[in-house]
């Protein structure tokens, strides 16, 4: 299965691991430049134009999540343009296995209609799953159906059917949701379904932070940040990539709500 890489321009580090992982594993690939939140004009009328004023007065907004989102759209525009059925879609700081191809086409095989399948998610709080119609896939793994969608976050690894790409096209704008914000894309009718895979196939990398910005520019976190990455201070770097590891784990907890039904 074809893979799209979501990598901002002046993130080559990302790129490059992304790159070797994916080409050792002959997983063919291509880069989709991200939109640059930086770069994001909130004064240009055309600008504003794309984004719903309920996006835009949210008290989490941030312009990344406006790129972050663009950025999506693009690939599955892109999908579209190049006529295929199904597609890998990856941000370019994760961890992909060597069967992730494999795993992909098998999903990908599951599949209809307006649908999206999760290769990575996350939830501060532990994701219910379903075992019932569970779908039996390589590596010990299966696509099941979450509980509640609106646990699901991240858009990190996923496999996205044509037709979803379609409703994305011609439904996503004005920008209305989070990239990952699954839940509000089903009842706006971009998606049918969201599916997720068990155990998770693709992992964030804690070498890398978001790029979405969480931590206002002038905060302690982010000048500290900031700090340690143009220094390449190895030590609290490994220091920062063990928590967000730690917290990660934390994250991407998953229980069967079946199991607790006896």
């Amino acid at each position: 299965m074809r893979a799209y890489v979501i990598n901002l321009a002046r993130s080559p580090e990302r790129r490059a691991s992304i790159t070797a992982q994916l080409t050792k594993y002959g997983v063919g690939f291509e880069i989709v430049e991200a939109v640059d939140g930086r770069e994001l004009d909130l004064e240009d009328a055309a600008a504003i134009a794309s984004i719903a004023p309920s996006f835009l007065s949210a008290d989490w907004f941030r312009p990344t999540h406006v790129a972050c989102a663009m950025s999506h759209l693009n690939v599955h525009r892109k999908m579209l343009a190049d006529g295929l059925d199904h597609a890998l879609v990856l941000e370019d700081d994760v961890i992909v296995p060597a069967d992730v191809s494999s795993v992909a086409d098998a999903v990908a095989a599951s599949m209809t209609g307006a649908e999206i399948a999760l290769l990575n998610f996350d939830s501060p709080n532990v994701c219910m799953m379903s075992n019932r119609d569970a779908r039996e896939l390589p590596g010990s793994r299966q696509l099941v159906q979450p509980v509640d969608i609106s646990q699901l976050a991240s858009g990190a690894a996923y496999v996205i059917t044509r037709e979803a790409c379609e409703r994305m096209s011609k439904q996503a704008l004005p920008i209305r949701a989070k990239a990952d914000d699954w839940d509000q894309h089903c009842r706006e009718g971009r998606f049918d379904n969201v599916r997720c895979v068990v155990p998770m196939v693709v992992m964030k990398d804690p070498r890398f932070t978001s790029t979405i910005g969480y931590y206002s520019d002038l905060s302690f976190k982010a000048r500290l940040l900031r700090v340690i990455t143009r220094y390449e201070l190895q030590i609290l770097q490994h220091a920062i990539a063990r928590r967000r590891e730690r917290i990660w784990r934390k994250y991407q907890q998953v229980a069967f709500e079946d199991d607790y039904r006896g």
